[in-house]
């Protein structure tokens, strides 16, 4: 049987990415996978912070070959036969039911928040299937012991038991550490008998999947005689937003031709099968039906996916001899784009404290700051989602709702690139932020009381919100040159030489 330092379950981009951290560090180290590379995946906006966090590891564990996934210019020159898409910021468009998209006055039905400079400084859509691969390639060419096509079962004595088969041969592996990066599979808290968190705001369901030949958003847009002329970037390299009365829709463009898009739902999806919710939502918003006229479903091969509550979690994130990664940890919603970021985050941390505690002592210590630490930036994200669920019937407050995000994420970014701190991801523990955050989900819930809220309370409102805001905005947030066309939102970069 052999011995490892180290096990982690599950080989997407963030346990195969742990395993090579951990390698480059002196752990032995074993990687085991129930499927195959490649295969269809989601999770694929990153933002400026995984940029940076992928950058800033890829140099300390000296992983060079990371480092052009951090910006879709040297993306591009280094790996251009891996699919990816262009990602300029965030676009938002206000739909309305039965109803052709139609502009408002001052951009009152788009928000356009820019995120860096150009498009070689861009960050990226990862076309999951190609970009897991990937990671999984290089674990092959490590020290590594990688298994794939295994199925495991684990069982915990004063060490870790994994058994299990691979294409028909028994293995058997014992660890002393066992991380898992399964996702929703969680083995390990389901070996150990961890309950699960119930306690959400965010009550979301989703339908989604892979197409092609999706007409461009920009398109319809010139359509529909809609002029583009304020927009600060070409809103199709963006993680499109189509905002709805039940829910909202994710757009994501890749460079092979494909298109994620996937429909996110406020409560229980109703009833009927996954293909006729599809062709219901597209029915009732016709600008949106148009970009699907001449689509088809490329993936998943079993079909348009459908899921239950998205929302999940673990009331222990780690003990003594275990972790979660935060994809396995729990999960919110897809809304701000935040899964790849705090994956980054929860790896970099992780991989730290095993380095640091590893051994000695205060190794459960370090585990239970990880595992406290993990559920607070869940608490976090799901109170900023929630806020914008709850804004959705009104644009404009969906679009002040968004500005917490915005606000969290701006933070972040400068504290760790310009002052060198590392708080928790998304400063989920800054308390000032987090109470303000849960004033403006009371102000919200004031709003959805009153029968009949009139205009001045909305606008009131977006005040309060602005105000609540003030400590935290850095970067001009409410108050463009262009009203809801951000420019720029980032710490200043400098394109590459």
């Amino acid at each position: 049987m052999q011995q490892f330092d180290v096990v982690i379950l599950g080989a997407g981009f963030g346990g195969s990415l742990t395993a090579l951290l951990l390698d480059r560090i002196g752990f032995s180290v074993a990687l085991i996978d129930r499927g195959k590379h490649p295969r269809f995946a989601i999770g694929e906006s990153s933002t400026p912070i995984a940029g940076y966090l992928l950058q800033s590891l890829s140099e300390q564990y000296d992983l060079p070959q990371f480092q052009p996934f951090c910006k879709y210019g040297s993306w591009q020159q280094s790996y251009p036969g891996l699919a990816c898409g262009i990602k300029r910021g965030f676009s938002y468009f206000s739909q309305e039911p039965l109803q052709n998209f139609h502009v408002k006055p001052d951009h009152g039905s788009e928000l356009l928040v820019t995120a860096n400079l150009s498009d070689a400084l861009a960050e990226t859509h990862w076309y999951r299937a190609d970009v897991d691969c990937f990671f999984a390639d290089e674990v092959k060419k490590s020290k590594v012991v990688y298994l794939d096509q295994t199925k495991v079962s684990v069982n915990r004595s004063h060490v870790w038991e994994i058994s299990g088969e691979r294409t028909g041969e028994q293995i058997a592996l014992r660890a002393a550490f066992l991380i898992d990066a399964t996702g929703a599979a969680g083995i390990v808290p389901h070996a150990l008998r961890i309950k699960r968190q119930t306690e959400f705001l965010t009550n979301s369901t989703a339908i989604y999947g892979h197409f092609e030949k999706v007409t461009p958003w920009a398109k319809i847009l010139d359509r529909c005689h809609v002029s583009r002329s304020d927009y600060p970037f070409d809103c199709d390299h963006s993680a499109l937003h189509h905002v709805l009365s039940e829910g909202w829709m994710w757009q994501l463009r890749f460079n092979n031709g494909i298109t994620s898009a996937g429909f996110v739902l406020d409560g229980e999806q109703k009833t009927g099968s996954v293909e006729q919710l599809w062709a219901s939502l597209l029915e009732s918003y016709p600008a949106i039906a148009s970009q699907f006229e001449g689509a088809s479903l490329v993936a998943p091969e079993s079909g348009l996916v459908s899921t239950r509550r998205l929302q999940r979690g673990w009331k222990m994130c780690a003990g003594a001899d275990w972790a979660l990664l935060p994809h396995t940890a729990g999960f919110i919603d897809p809304l701000h784009s935040t899964g790849i970021a705090h994956t980054l985050c929860g790896i970099e941390r992780l991989v730290a404290a095993l380095e640091k505690a590893w051994g000695t002592d205060g190794l459960p210590e370090a585990m239970s700051d990880y595992s406290e630490s993990v559920q607070t930036e869940l608490a976090l994200i799901d109170e900023l989602v929630a806020g914008c669920y709850r804004s959705l019937p009104h644009f404009d407050l969906f679009a002040a709702s968004t500005m917490f995000y915005f606000a969290a994420a701006t933070r972040f970014e400068h504290l760790r690139c310009r002052e060198g701190e590392k708080p928790l991801f998304l400063c989920a523990d800054d308390v000032g932020f987090r109470n303000v955050t849960r004033a403006w989900l009371d102000r919200i819930a004031s709003i959805q009381q009153q029968a009949d809220c009139e205009i001045n309370e909305f606008r009131e409102a977006i005040v309060d919100a602005e105000n609540l805001l003030k400590p935290w905005n850095r970067v001009g947030l409410f108050h463009p040159a262009v009203p809801n066309m951000y420019y720029y939102t980032a710490a200043p970069e400098s394109e590459p030489r």
